[in-house]
């Protein structure tokens, strides 16, 4: 998978403007959300393998963000539906994009078992970008705070 930080920097690029600020956090939960509900069981379970490689599927997670978004106060939910689904979708559309030495994620579980990739990078290859992507989201959140008290003032 890309790591956590560049599915958080892909999200971020997306969701920084001013008008998604009400649905930011649910969108970051819909990108993270495929990895908090799969790495935990198969890290602590290895083991388990064979049964949690379809918690890390589209279906699996849009299940569970669905699930997530009904706790959510009743105004909010439609947004919040909408808002973890987009970022489910970002995070699988990035995953869509690296490349597997065995099966890679099977998108259409439970109706296929055939794994899909792009394969344009190895998954370990954007951890040398997560530097970068600090740094790139550190400085414009504080361009973006130095500009906005400037010009409140």
């Amino acid at each position: 998978m890309p790591d956590l930080v560049t599915h958080g920097f892909a999200a971020w690029l997306l969701v920084r403007p001013q008008r998604w600020r009400r649905v930011r956090l649910l969108f970051f939960l819909g990108t993270f959300l495929p990895d908090i509900i799969s790495r935990p069981i198969y890290i602590l379970f290895p083991h388990w393998q064979g049964y949690t490689v379809a918690m890390h599927t589209p279906l699996f997670a849009l299940l569970c963000g669905l699930l997530a978004a009904e706790f959510m106060t009743p105004d909010l939910r439609r947004c919040a539906r909408l808002a973890i689904s987009a970022g489910i979708l970002l995070h699988f559309g990035l995953d869509l994009m690296q490349s597997h030495l065995g099966d890679g994620y099977y998108w259409f579980f439970p109706f296929s078992w055939r794994s899909y990739e792009l394969g344009w990078f190895w998954p370990e290859a954007t951890v040398v970008w997560v530097p970068l992507w600090l740094a790139i989201i550190t400085t414009a959140e504080a361009v973006l705070a130095w500009r906005g008290r400037h010009s409140a003032a």
